[in-house]
């Protein structure tokens, strides 16, 4: 069962594209079919393996390669964080 904590106007069953970081991870991400997401307007952490995925948000407002509104939210991948033992 996926544990989503939100601080955003992104709601957990909006998908998000993400740029970077593991493959599993790349694309267009439903975050409720993640195991662990903590998100809010600056980033998003999603736990991954045995570490945390960290992502910022892209400003972009128009979904590339379209020119017709708005796409997914896009978060770039910034780094990992191991989980402490």
């Amino acid at each position: 069962m996926a544990h989503v904590i939100a601080i955003s106007a992104v709601t957990a069953k909006d998908p998000v594209r993400l740029e970077g970081g593991p493959v599993d991870l790349s694309g267009t991400v439903n975050l409720a079919d993640c195991h662990e997401v903590i998100y809010s307007d600056e980033k998003i952490k999603i736990r991954y393996g045995n570490g945390y995925e960290h992502y910022t948000p892209l400003d972009t407002t128009v979904e590339a390669g379209t020119g017709i509104g708005p796409g997914p939210m896009t978060f770039r991948w910034v780094g990992r964080t191991k989980i402490a033992e």
